[in-house]
């Protein structure tokens, strides 16, 4: 028989929605009977959910090692516990216990061991893509002090230097040119070299995986109206268009942005980049907050995740809503089935 490709879906921080989410999704979804689906966390985790709000699922547990014996269309769990205390002190490491809605060293252990455990599997190639739920960047620097988001930390256990953050949804998909940077140093982070990049990985992405021959990229101004403000479109983002251009990339702008989602939800285009998170996010969560996913480009596996965080708020409520999990899902399973 020949291996499926497996979908690692990871649990994300135990204190949030993301056990949940993952269960109403996959209760509610139909699995590929061409792929094979592990969920990877901590059995404490969905032993307090089924408690508080009578969710569960019948999962078969196995090893790493099992991985490779998985079949078409099933579902297991990889508990990740041994792999979650190593990151605690010797005077907490007798048992785990989740703290839920809140900042824990323990809920960032279990979130930090599920992501390590699938980015090590993926690196591996014993998985071919990874769904990872919400975690909580402030807990994580409780263990990593350096961490700053799923994005990145991928990105480096793949040993990848190129890579860029999409936000997907039927209507839009946006490339991010910098992501979570303070709105005084954005334009200092922009560059020639940094947006010729993300043309590039946004390119490549629609082409490769999502099947368009010759995408259309619309740029997005810096400025309000572009030049007419400031004057990086001139400096940086003209240059940058023009060699994309001579690259074979169908780059069409800098357009101001005001325009640009316009005519982006109207079809006009087939993918944007952004010059900074917001510029992005507001127009897009406004159409896609439901069901738009975030996905990282240029690492050697495929990464989606919810467009949402963790939602300390509503956790183990059963109010959660899981329908950007499910489109991260969705998204991951017709990506695989695509570049089969």
């Amino acid at each position: 028989m020949i291996k499926p490709p497996v979908i690692a879906i990871t649990a994300g921080d135990p204190g949030g929605v993301g056990p949940e989410i993952i269960l109403k999704t996959l209760k509610r979804h139909k699995r590929s009977s061409k792929i094979a689906y592990l969920v990877i966390g901590t059995d404490c985790a969905f032993k307090l959910l089924k408690q508080k709000t009578n969710l569960s699922l019948p999962f078969k547990k196995i090893t790493r090692g099992e991985i490779a014996r998985l079949k078409p269309g099933s579902l297991a769990f990889w508990d990740v516990s041994a792999e979650a205390l190593s990151y605690l002190p010797q005077s907490t490491k007798r048992f785990l216990s989740v703290k839920p809605g809140k900042l824990d060293r323990a809920n960032a252990a279990m979130a930090l061991a599920a992501i390590e455990c699938a980015a090590s599997a993926a690196v591996a190639k014993e998985v071919q893509a990874i769904v990872t739920a919400p975690l909580n960047k402030t807990s994580i620097r409780m263990i990593l002090p350096d961490f700053t988001g799923h994005t990145e930390y991928l990105a480096e256990r793949a040993g990848v230097k190129k890579f860029a953050m999409m936000f997907v949804s039927p209507k839009l998909k946006v490339t991010l040119a910098t992501i979570h940077v303070a709105l005084k140093n954005v334009s200092q982070k922009i560059t020639q070299a940094g947006l010729i990049e993300k043309m590039v990985l946004t390119d490549a992405f629609l082409r490769q995986r999502m099947g368009i021959k010759r995408p259309r990229l619309g740029i997005a101004a810096l400025n309000p109206h572009g030049r007419e403000t400031g004057t990086e479109e001139d400096r940086i983002l003209v240059p940058a268009v023009k060699a994309a251009r001579r690259k074979g990339i169908h780059a069409i702008g800098p357009v101001s942005a005001d325009r640009l989602f316009f005519d982006a939800y109207h079809g006009v285009y087939d993918g944007l980049i952004s010059m900074y998170h917001d510029q992005a996010l507001a127009p897009f969560k406004m159409i896609a907050f439901y069901d738009g996913v975030n996905t990282t480009l240029g690492l050697p596996f495929i990464r989606t995740s919810p467009d949402h965080g963790t939602a300390f708020d509503v956790a183990y409520q059963g109010k959660a809503d899981a329908s950007s999990m499910r489109a991260s899902l969705a998204l991951a399973e017709s990506l695989i089935l695509k570049s089969a």
